[in-house]
């Protein structure tokens, strides 16, 4: 009888076993909603809207977190494009939840206005990216020409590049006018229309070893790819942080400031959705991380979709403490 109830016994247990295997395999991890662990909060059913500014930087920003935020936290991730002056009311309407890059040398007037002023947008801390905006040349412009790695030697030598300025798009942060009237340069600034046409006239400008003198910015993959040199101009100053805070860019004649990235919220997301609310508060990653998904895009051919997942793939020690706690 002690043998037949551990033959019984025995029957029950593999019986249970392989109910238990028709749901979960062995060993495999506990997932929830979104197909993360069950100690990680999830969303809630409303979708979350994240602007996304028209370089790729902004866009790879916007795709890291939808990624993880959809496969993770079970949210509805929708991304927007717009501008980066239109998100700041938009921001404060409740029309978008977040913008995860704010370059605050062009948003002083924003801050004060919608974040200090308490106009319904809160401060999502930083990104972790530091970003630096200036006017640069190809290095062997300046080799050719050293006098032109200055504001003051570029006065008078302006025909170096035709008297001409490549600006970019035309909604970014753009203070060129400005500076050039202010400093009394005799250079012309037409716009590229986007950051694709600017890197096509860099491009083209590199391979005939030509002059060119144009708006650019890092972090970006270009820095990289190509030796450039930045044109020194007047030291950022009061007068000039005033002017992009109240005149809208009147008077102003110095460099761009250095640029900490900052996140941005809607003062409602913490409200409408806590667990997307603490993921994008705890999102913080290196130039180099940005770097490698956008060089992917743009210089490796790789979708927006797929360079992000390779990268949240390859990464799970970077994002995991983003996320939130059931």
């Amino acid at each position: 009888m002690k043998h037949a109830r551990w033959v019984a016994l025995a029957a029950v247990l593999v019986l249970g076993l392989a109910a238990c295997g028709d749901v979960q395999e062995e060993g495999a991890e506990p997932t929830g909603a979104g197909g993360g662990a069950t100690d990680v909060a999830q969303c809630g059913s409303e979708p979350i809207r994240l602007a996304v500014n028209p370089w790729t930087g902004a866009a790879v920003n916007a795709w890291v977190a939808k990624t993880i935020m959809e496969q993770e936290m079970g949210c509805t991730v929708e991304l927007v494009d717009m501008d980066e002056f239109a998100q700041f009311p938009a921001l404060a309407a409740g029309d978008v939840d977040a913008t995860l890059e704010v370059w605050p040398s062009g948003h002083a007037k924003d801050y004060k206005q919608y974040i200090e002023g308490g106009k319904g947008v809160i401060d999502g801390g930083e990104l972790g990216v530091v970003g630096n905006i200036g006017w640069f040349t190809p290095t062997y412009v300046v080799e050719e020409h050293p006098e032109v790695a200055s504001w003051e030697g570029l006065k008078g030598n302006e025909d170096v590049f035709d008297n001409k300025f490549l600006g970019a798009d035309p909604t970014f942060t753009i203070y060129d006018e400005e500076i050039i009237e202010n400093l009394g340069l005799d250079l012309e600034v037409t716009y590229s229309g986007s950051e694709a046409a600017s890197l096509a006239a860099l491009d083209k400008a590199y391979e005939a070893r030509e002059p060119i003198l144009m708006y650019f910015w890092s972090p970006h993959w270009a820095q990289a790819k190509y030796d450039l040199t930045e044109v020194q101009l007047p030291e950022y100053d009061e007068q000039c942080a005033e002017a992009a805070a109240t005149k809208d860019g009147e008077g102003y004649d110095c460099d761009y400031a250095p640029d900490v990235l900052y996140k941005a919220f809607s003062d409602q997301l913490e409200t409408k959705d806590p667990a997307a609310f603490a993921f994008l508060s705890n999102m913080r990653y290196t130039n180099e991380d940005q770097n490698e998904i956008a060089l992917a895009v743009d210089d490796g051919g790789q979708s927006l979709e797929e360079a992000a997942q390779a990268w949240v793939d390859a990464n799970r020690d970077v994002w995991e403490a983003w996320l939130p706690k059931a």
